[in-house]
């Protein structure tokens, strides 16, 4: 795979004059539709035929080292030493693997109870085969969140005429007026800091790309992978350390199995509410932005004290611009 294309949204002048390494600028400042996010970016892409001029394309936003703690020199090393995949998920938070039996779980909590129900009328109206109420057990393995996708043509080809454009461009007469406003008009609840709050569209699409890539191109699909010191550095959180080094080993050998008993239903069902009520209380007295660089050596609760969990030493903070959204 020779001809790797990787792409930073630049939404602002600060942006586009601060690029993150092994990115190449793409100048979206016009943004017309932030209401849509990523999902925009991706349909002009289409339309300008960029995917086909590639062997594999991705197109992030500037946050995408500050959340993931890699840059574009190391996601291009990676898929170049795997070649012969369909389609390459970066997950910025690997530490939910052991606190959310499924991204849709941490919705309900996060984004509000009708998220699922919500969800499967979108994608009943644009009459997609996914049975989003049964996602099943997400992992490091299979779940990737933010729009950290790397595909190649036949991949972005198909994800966006089989998922993406099918419900963006369903009318406010076939999704009805209260659908309709649950994807543009009113802001979904949401933790995190942003200039344009947006709808659940994002958040729906976002969730259901896993879905519909363990669904498309099953064994086409690879997703980095950390070792359980990468994991803690990856925690925003300390009760999020906690649950991992507590219970870490019990959650591998379930998944290992592939067997979810009542114990492991529970478990997930606690450390679920615990984790999602956690970002919010957390966030609510204490906004973390991922604006600015990595902002975990900064926060107050990980600079009083450094983990003993891990002895892999911090990598430095990276500034990166303003976010738009």
């Amino acid at each position: 795979m020779k001809n790797i294309q990787l792409l930073q949204n630049c939404l602002t002048d600060t942006q586009l004059a601060h690029l993150m390494p092994g990115f190449k600028a793409l100048d979206f400042r016009h943004n017309p539709r932030p209401e849509c996010r990523e999902f925009q970016i991706f349909e002009a892409l289409m339309e300008a035929g960029v995917p086909q001029s590639h062997d594999l394309l991705g197109a992030v936003s500037s946050r995408f080292q500050a959340k993931t703690r890699l840059n574009g020199l190391q996601v291009r090393q990676w898929i170049t030493a795997h070649p012969g995949y369909e389609v390459y998920g970066v997950h910025p938070w690997p530490q939910w693997q052991y606190l959310h039996f499924n991204s849709f779980e941490r919705a309900h909590i996060i984004h509000g109870p009708d998220f699922t129900a919500r969800t499967q009328q979108v994608l009943d109206a644009a009459r997609i085969p996914i049975n989003a109420t049964a996602p099943g057990r997400q992992h490091n393995r299979n779940l990737c969140m933010s729009s950290y996708w790397f595909g190649t043509p036949r991949f972005w080809g198909r994800f966006m005429s089989e998922l993406v454009l099918p419900i963006m461009r369903l009318s406010p007469r076939e999704l009805g007026s209260e659908l309709h406003d649950y994807l543009y008009g009113n802001p979904l609840p949401y933790y995190g800091l942003s200039n344009h709050r947006a709808g659940a569209l994002p958040f729906v699409l976002e969730r259901l790309t896993s879905l519909y890539i363990a669904a498309a191109f099953p064994g086409q699909a690879l997703y980095y992978q950390r070792d359980l010191p990468q994991i803690l550095e990856s925690c925003l959180f300390p009760f999020e350390r906690d649950l991992i080094t507590q219970f870490h080993t019990q959650v591998d050998a379930w998944d290992a199995a592939g067997v979810y008993d009542t114990e492991a239903m529970r478990y997930f069902d606690r450390a679920s509410r615990h984790g999602a009520h956690g970002w919010l209380t957390y966030m609510l007295m204490h906004p973390v932005s991922f604006d600015h660089g990595d902002p975990r050596p900064r926060l107050p609760w990980f600079a009083r004290q450094a983990p003993a969990s891990t002895s892999v030493t911090p990598r430095p903070a990276v500034t990166t611009p303003e976010e738009a959204w």
